[in-house]
């Protein structure tokens, strides 16, 4: 019944296309510039994009890194060669949705994504977007990040190799090679990343403290990502193919340092789309056609100093996700658009973690012993802005879900943006968001602790933001800073059993309200260019349940969500030369909601430099970085160990 609506929505949109007007011609890019901001469109409300030569000097790390060092995001990390998660606004790395050209990227197992997982190199732009301007789909109650592949026709041979060489004999290589016609694109990007990972830390789980060597600790990486863009008359045909493998050995915690340990996770994904838009004088529609391959080896086997057996584990996990996208957009009358959006996604898991209740003792591939779970959800969206006075637009959305043939209800959004008509560039947005985010399949069907009587996660979001840009021919100023209030009911959350196993329920109320910030500054003069860029971000996220009362962890912060974070970006540039800076620091946080519990322990705020020095000869780019200058010995994670000084020779040749 769901595929046969959302082809008949299809075929009708389709027809609405064949009648629109067809002598409409595709027109090459052309970028006008301004000296003032007075006739400067305001960039959208509720969403920023990361600067893309920021993303030009980050080629080769990884998307974690990049928010950590220039976003109000806080990613968790494990370290190098290890998971990284995001927190945003206070909340837990499943409510930050990630999405790669529209379609989401969460997995539907764990609900999260691995943000060590995503090269930079592989993007083309990242943009932040919170409140409102989530309701487009489901999941991010925190906010989403979203990645696109860009590219411009007419600029001819693509060619760019990176070649890195850093501490702890890691190494980068990157190679992008392809053409851009006039009507056509095809471009190849490819990578491969390693490293030892084998840095000296002071153990602090001994008595005495110890240095170490980081063992079990090397990693692989490498992918392969090929492009194709055609347009022909008011069309353009599109077809991306994100494929990517990885290696990693996991090092034991600092208590388990003198065990022999066996840890290993062998990750391999196919992301594949095809996406086909079709422009008339007023709007647009796009479709979209995606499929997403994952599989998953782990693997643990931990042995004390003494040979005695501890833990042994080895799982696979595999996803494979159909997603199916109508997309329109329509101009109707004065400024305002009405926009358009029905979806179809497929996604099933396969998990030797989960309950197996089907009998496959006649089938001889090894692989169909292993349980599957999937579900079926149906989206639509539709969007309204435009301006209700001179000053003042007005955005309104509206949503519904059918998971698995039950409506999850309706989900609407407003947000207001307000101009001040005597002081230019100067804007305030006000915002009200709904949103909801299904069970994962883990917490539906692990085994043993899989509860599927799980109901969706409802959130409500308030928002407030003042934004200021300024801009003339020798400087510019970008300001903005705002308040969030957000409640969600119906938190899911792990805990304990009288079975001793855990068990996800429904029985946290969650509260996250915080304040953001963010500066950036850019000045010439004569031959020099200064630049400066930072985010400040208070976040207070506290469980008011009545469970989080029998514990007395009601009001608390929530584990591993700092309070305080904050990082600032500087560059000087000189001809050809440029110095950069940057600054991390990350406020103190909590990993227990129990201070009596025997491993709680509040990890310390930590500050981290870094600085790079860079030379530009003619197609070539030298760079040297010095990471963590100062040597600052920090864990992000109880018990990780976390590199200390470290350095990074980086030299690029680019055409085009």
């Amino acid at each position: 019944m769901k595929f046969r609506i959302f082809i008949a929505f299809l075929l009708i949109v389709l027809n609405i296309n064949l009648l629109a007007q067809n002598d409409t011609i595709m027109l090459d890019y052309v970028e006008i510039s301004a000296l003032h901001i007075n006739n400067k469109v305001q960039e959208k409300a509720m969403e920023r994009k990361i600067d893309t030569a920021i993303m030009q000097r980050l080629q080769t790390a990884s998307l974690s890194q990049l928010l950590i060092q220039h976003s109000p995001v806080f990613i968790k990390t494990y370290g190098p060669g290890g998971t990284a998660s995001a927190s945003f606004r206070g909340t837990t790395a499943s409510h930050t949705l990630v999405l790669w050209n529209g379609l989401q990227l969460n997995s539907p197992s764990l609900g999260e994504v691995d943000f060590s997982m995503i090269p930079v190199f592989f993007t083309d732009e990242v943009s932040l977007q919170w409140g409102s301007k989530t309701s487009a789909n489901s999941g991010g109650l925190g906010g989403v990040v979203n990645i696109v592949n860009k590219q411009k026709f007419n600029e001819r041979l693509i060619l760019d190799v990176k070649q890195t060489y850093g501490s702890f004999n890691t190494w980068g290589s990157y190679l992008t090679v392809g053409y851009s016609a006039k009507n056509m694109i095809a471009r190849v990007k490819a990578y491969r990343n390693s490293s030892d990972n084998d840095f000296t830390y002071t153990n602090i789980a001994t008595i005495p403290h110890q240095e170490m060597k980081q063992k079990n600790a090397d990693f692989v990486d490498y992918g392969v990502m090929p492009e194709l863009q055609i347009r022909f008359g008011n069309s353009l045909l599109t077809l991306v193919s994100w494929n990517q493998f990885s290696h990693r050995n996991y090092p034991p915690i600092m208590p388990n340092a003198f065990n022999n340990t066996k840890e290993y996770a062998d990750n391999d994904f196919s992301r594949n789309l095809i996406s086909y838009k079709y422009y008339w004088n007023s709007g647009r529609i796009e479709v979209k056609s995606s499929y997403f391959h994952e599989r998953q080896d782990y693997f643990l086997e931990s042995y004390t100093s003494n040979g005695l057996p501890v833990t042994q584990i080895n799982t696979l996990n595999k996803s494979d996700v159909f997603r199916q996208i109508v997309d329109l957009q329509q101009d109707l009358f004065r400024s305002w658009k009405l926009y358009a959006k029905v979806q179809y996604d497929y996604e099933g898991v396969t998990s030797s973690d989960y309950d197996n209740d089907i009998d496959n003792d006649n089938d001889n591939d090894a692989d169909a012993y292993i349980p599957h779970k999937n579900r079926d959800i149906l989206s639509f969206y539709v969007a309204l802005d435009g301006k209700i006075y001179r000053d003042l637009d007005l955005r309104m959305t509206l949503r519904n879900d059918i998971v698995d043939d039950k409506s999850t209800g309706l989900f609407p959004t407003a947000t207001l943006t307000y101009r001040m008509p005597f002081v230019k560039g100067l804007s305030f947005n006000a915002g009200y968001s709904h949103n909801y985010r299904n069970p994962t399949l883990n917490d539906l069907y692990w085994n043993p602790g899989g509860n599927e009587n799980l109901k969706a996660e409802n959130g409500k979001t308030f928002d407030f933001d003042i934004n200021y840009l300024y801009e003339n021919v020798n400087y510019n100023l970008d300001f903005r800073s705002g308040l969030y209030y957000s409640k969600v009911n119906d938190w899911i959350q792990w805990v304990p059993t009288n079975y001793r196993y855990w068990m996800p329920k429904n029985v946290s109320e969650v509260m996250a309200r915080g304040f953001e910030t963010h500066l950036k500054m850019n000045y010439k003069y004569r031959l020099w260019n200064f630049s400066l860029s930072g985010n400040y971000v208070y976040s207070h996220t506290t469980d008011e349940s009545e469970y989080a009362q029998q514990y007395d962890a009601n009001g608390k912060q929530l584990i591993y969500i700092p309070k305080h974070h904050a990082n600032a970006f500087a560059e000087v540039r000189w001809k050809s030369w440029n110095v950069n800076y940057t600054f991390e620091f990350t406020g103190e946080r909590t990993t227990s909601m129990n201070d009596d519990e025997f491993f709680a322990y509040q990890l310390p705020y930590y500050i981290l430099h870094h600085i790079s020095f860079g030379k530009q000869l003619n197609r070539f780019r030298l760079e040297f970085k010095i990471n963590n200058l100062l040597n600052e010995s920090y864990q992000t994670i109880l018990w990780r160990a976390m590199p200390g000084r470290s350095y990074e020779i980086y030299l690029e040749f680019k055409i085009n």
